[in-house]
């Protein structure tokens, strides 16, 4: 997020200052910053981490959805080739309280995957509504980060005195950083929405997010085009305005998506 962003552009200067070229010095900033956090993540997950919702593997099937999904007729494979240790496994009873709105997804269970059970799975809106909208938020924040410093630096590194490429990677990095008080309010809209409208309500909200983050974000590259000639650059002020806007109403519509 932000912060790999801001210390790797940082790490990368240093690196540079010290004789490194280009091409090594990146290299390196990728392999000093990102790869020992995310092995570190991936320890902690596996460590801390269960193997599904209802704790492990081999209990994935003693959930209220499966219970749902048999009194519907829904078919439920056990994979026939894990042999389950009784002394191990608990018996689990399962509690359904009849309810009047079910939404498609809240009755899921897993199944082994065919082919035809794979293009049911493609076929479905359900798949590709998150996938999409995942897309269109975390989507515009990758793309935003790669590239906003290399703008932020074109615009003002020859009219601003003292302002680097470190200083483009700050500014760039307030995207990231945004995440830890946007995308959870975000996502818990979605859940308040979700308790009155169900499912409508936060793909409505993810839209409206949406929304609000596309136009800030032509509304930014209208000013830039309209306040950037050769001898003076745009207002860096009005532009992170605009830009940290586009960032809170994108990670807004993450939330909404994660939730």
């Amino acid at each position: 997020g932000g912060a790999t962003f801001a210390i790797m552009t940082s790490l990368y200067q240093s690196l540079r200052a010290r004789g490194l070229s280009q091409h090594i010095a990146w290299r390196a900033s990728f392999a000093i910053v990102p790869a020992p956090v995310l092995i570190f993540v991936a320890v902690l997950t596996l460590i801390y981490g269960t193997d599904h919702p209802a704790g492990k593997w081999s209990e994935r099937h003693n959930i209220p959805a499966t219970e749902i999904a048999n009194e519907q007729d829904h078919e439920d494979h056990n994979d026939s080739d894990e042999k389950l240790d009784e002394k191990k496994v608990h018996d689990t009873s399962v509690t359904v309280h009849p309810v009047q709105k079910i939404a498609a997804i809240d009755v899921a269970v897993n199944e082994r995957l065919t082919l035809k059970a794979a293009f049911k799975i493609l076929a479905s809106p359900l798949t590709w509504l998150p996938a999409l909208a995942y897309l269109t938020t975390f989507g515009v924040e990758l793309a935003i980060d790669s590239q906003m410093s290399n703008v932020l630096f074109g615009l003002y590194s020859k009219t601003t005195p003292g302002f680097t490429q470190t200083t483009a990677g700050y500014y760039t990095s307030i995207f990231g950083f945004l995440n830890l008080v946007t995308r959870p309010p975000g996502g818990f809209v979605g859940d308040l929405l979700y308790r009155s409208f169900g499912t409508r309500g936060k793909k409505v909200w993810t839209l409206f997010c949406g929304l609000i983050m596309g136009a800030a974000l032509i509304a930014r590259g209208f000013y830039i085009e309209d306040h950037h000639t050769s001898t003076k650059s745009p207002s860096l002020a009005t532009i992170m305005g605009v830009f940290s806007l586009a960032a809170i109403f994108s990670e807004f519509g993450n939330g909404a998506n994660f939730a």
